[in-house]
């Protein structure tokens, strides 16, 4: 007579669809997201890390000693902590500045002909109007800029030397 709630026990309402179509996107995007990130990020030492300064820097004692041992032991961490940053930081700027130096200086003793020669056999666009410009400085940094060293030069020449042989 009266069919207002017709009940089945494999139908499913329309709110509860509704939910579902709104919420499983979202729920999915969030589990892949954080699976992602604990797979490509590392938080679990940055945790840690935060917690060992942490550690040191509070006015408690968690190690048992007293305060003028602990007071020497954070200064000693400090000065640690900066010669490492200036011996990280000196031996970048030395490995950089001195293989960026001798990687040019390699390009150079190869020879504009050669360089040339590479970058035609190479299809390597733009080398033409860098050395027209420029001429073999220009030619180097336009190499540098794509990476492309003196040994992978040498290596190409050996390789058509010996297909050439052949």
């Amino acid at each position: 007579m009266f069919d207002l709630i017709e009940c089945s026990a494999f139908e499913i309402s329309a709110t509860v669809a509704t939910l579902n179509d709104f919420f499983f996107p979202v729920v999915l995007f969030a589990v892949i997201f954080w699976v992602l990130c604990e797979i490509f990020l590392d938080v679990g030492v940055e945790t840690q890390s935060f917690l060992i300064d942490k550690q040191f820097a509070s006015d408690g004692n968690p190690t048992g000693k007293d305060n003028t041992q602990q007071a020497g032991d954070n200064l000693i961490l400090e000065n640690l902590r900066a010669n490492m940053a200036a011996t990280i930081e000196e031996h970048n700027t030395k490995a950089e500045s001195f293989d960026f130096d001798t990687e040019c200086q390699n390009l150079k003793a190869l020879g504009a002909r050669k360089l040339r020669d590479f970058c035609r056999n190479r299809q390597i666009k733009g080398y033409a109007s860098a050395y027209n410009r420029r001429g073999l400085d220009g030619l180097v940094d336009f190499l540098s800029a794509k990476q492309i060293y003196a040994h992978q030069i040498e290596q190409f020449k050996h390789v058509e030397t010996l297909a050439r042989e052949h």
